[in-house]
């Protein structure tokens, strides 16, 4: 419309602004309607009271809504899109379903289509004749990918995607950018809402079984997480988030589980614990399954919900499915089967965090034989395995051999992986744990200085191994004298965990118990004090008398309260009344460094 052709419209737009009581959000929606030719200003109000009428007899909660005028405007531009018989019309209906499935925020749309494409080529061509098969991912699930994606072509092609997108963002129902010439969507957070609520039971179970596909079959090189991990876990929370009857609906159980299962794994590598919890929950709810004791058919479900356990803080009760999965396995599968493998490397890491260290490398060391025989030197795999049993030699205090063979992983990783890599780094970080207990504070300060200022680019600042790093950063500068620093680092640790974990969860304790003995360091006693008062009040309740965590905390929290007594002497003894041990300033001093090395047993 030209600028002095403006004037002659005022009394129509005016109308229309009343109409739609000048919402912001409303406006640009009839603005958008209006600038594709589909009506004149004069014509909206008649086509947003049909569409009002409409909303009125199928979403009546909607329409009611304080939000009732922007749902209207909404509603006349999907009308358009649903009378349309072009290709690119459907397309951008089926995303629109999509898009409302996810959450609002940026959604890497083009590199994820993109990495469907391809892992849709990687699925092997067969569908399983048993409709509960719970094995990999097969022609089934391909079959279910948007349309638009189209699976079966030769070669990757965006167009109907980005055609799709282009169309939405005309009708200002989503917005649009690039980064690195792919296409990234977002939608407003009322936009998003009505694009789910218009759905009925049956298009929302659709358009859920279309995004999880795809979500799952992008991650078939299992590398989604840790490359798209941060834009993708609002969407995959908000996917985990439906319904149980609505995931399901009349599909075959095994293969929506699998679904679940793909999506549960990428949820337990960005470390979203609790919304991944109350997955599995609903999950063997749904399924009738017995949290304690493990069905064959479902082990695969037991294995992630084990792994969720482990996360939680819970490794006794991991321990205790895991060791049943391993039994299964070892039964059914040859030694060096990868699932086999697999299971029990999962287990010796959950024998690592529950204290059972010769466990833990029993099974570390006939797993890593094996690999040793059957994989190449640089296949993750082995390396993982290889990573995990340096950690049980350093917990069974065989530092030597622990720097030997982390040594040697590490130099593996870093010629073979990207700096950002979880693998690399959490092998790096396990390095520097090592160089502290060899006494070599200057190499782990170094490596752990760079371990945290790759993850503070690549991880949430609440990613539980951002805050192990941080963790770890401050009790290496305490080593070191920076006491100080060692304090301004850990304490927004302990408050990001206070918020994020169970308050019995043995990381928070940990934190919690560290930054109390670095306080009393700083000789702010009273803080100190209050702090591993809490620490042993709540492992009292958790832990029985004889748990060494729990004896640690009992023991400083007796030195702690003595300070206060002695607080003006420079030298003082403490004397336990149990014969535990004898203490002078000087040697309470000493001790804690091996004391709180013990006790530093963050995973990763």
């Amino acid at each position: 419309m030209a600028r002095e052709q403006w004037g002659t419209f005022q009394d129509d737009a005016q109308e229309v602004a009343t109409l739609l009581q000048s919402h912001p959000l409303a406006l640009i929606q009839a603005g958008a309607y209006i600038s594709r030719a589909h009506c004149t200003i004069a014509e909206y109000p008649g086509v947003f009271d049909r569409q009002r009428k409409r909303l009125l007899k199928f979403r009546p909660k909607q329409a009611q809504s304080r939000y009732g005028d922007v749902f209207t405007t909404f509603e006349a531009s999907a009308a358009l899109l649903q009378v349309s018989q072009e290709e690119v019309a459907k397309d951008a209906l089926q995303l629109l379903s999509m898009l409302g499935i996810c959450a609002a925020s940026r959604l890497p749309l083009q590199r994820l289509f993109e990495e469907g494409w391809k892992g849709a080529q990687a699925v092997p061509s067969y569908t399983s004749s048993n409709k509960d098969h719970f094995g990999d991912l097969d022609t089934w699930h391909v079959s279910h990918l948007p349309t638009l994606l189209e699976a079966d072509a030769d070669v990757w092609d965006p167009f109907r995607l980005v055609e799709a997108v282009q169309l939405l963002k005309s009708f200002s129902l989503v917005s649009a950018d690039t980064h690195d010439d792919l296409l990234n969507v977002s939608m407003h957070p009322l936009t998003n809402a009505w694009a789910l609520d218009r759905l009925d039971a049956e298009a929302q179970h659709n358009a859920w079984l279309a995004t999880g596909c795809l979500v799952a079959v992008s991650n078939y090189r299992y590398t989604l997480g840790e490359e798209m991990g941060r834009q993708l876990q609002p969407h995959l929370g908000v996917l985990a988030s439906l319904d149980m009857n609505l995931m399901f609906a009349s599909k075959p159980p095994g293969k929506i589980t699998r679904i679940i299962k793909e999506c549960g794994w990428l949820l337990c590598t960005m470390r979203d614990d609790m919304k991944l919890k109350d997955l599995m929950d609903r999950l063997l709810l749904y399924l009738n399954l017995d949290p304690l004791f493990v069905d064959e058919k479902w082990q695969h479900v037991y294995n992630l919900y084990a792994q969720n356990l482990k996360d939680c803080g819970k490794a006794k009760e991991a321990v205790a499915l895991l060791e049943q999965v391993v039994l299964i396995r070892e039964q059914k599968l040859a030694e060096f089967h990868p699932d086999r493998l697999s299971s029990q490397h999962q287990l010796a890491m959950t024998y690592l965090d529950n204290g059972q260290i010769e466990r833990a490398l029993s099974l570390l060391e006939q797993v890593t034989l094996i690999q040793e025989q059957t994989l190449a030197e640089n296949h993750l795999d082995r390396l993982a395995s290889q990573h995990v049993l340096s950690r049980a030699y350093m917990e069974n205090g065989q530092i030597e051999k622990a720097l030997s063979l982390l040594e040697q992983v590490v130099q593996i990783v870093e010629q073979t992986l990207a700096e950002n890599h979880p693998a690399r780094l959490a092998s790096q970080h396990v390095l520097a744990r090592a160089y502290m207990e060899n006494g070599q504070i200057e190499k782990a300060l170094s490596l752990l200085e760079q371990v945290v200022q790759i993850e503070e680019q690549t991880l949430a600042e609440n990613h539980p191994d951002r805050l192990t790093s941080l963790d770890v950063l401050a009790y290496a500068y305490r080593a070191n004298g920076q006491v100080e620093k060692a304090v301004s680092l850990l304490e927004p640790v302990v408050q990001i965990e206070e918020q994020i974990l169970a308050k019995d969860h043995p990381d928070r304790l940990i934190s919690q118990f560290n930054l109390a003995v670095y306080l009393r360091q700083l000789k702010r006693r009273d803080a100190a004090l209050q702090m591993l008062k809490h620490v042993v009040e709540v492992e009292r309740q958790v832990f029985d008398e004889t748990h060494p965590d729990r004896i640690r905390s009992e023991k400083w929290l007796k030195v702690f309260e003595d300070e206060m007594v002695e607080a003006g002497s420079a030298n003082y003894t403490v004397i336990e009344s149990d014969g535990f041990w004898e203490y002078s300033e000087n040697e309470i001093v000493e001790t804690e460094s091996a004391e709180m090395s013990k006790r530093r047993t963050k995973s990763r």
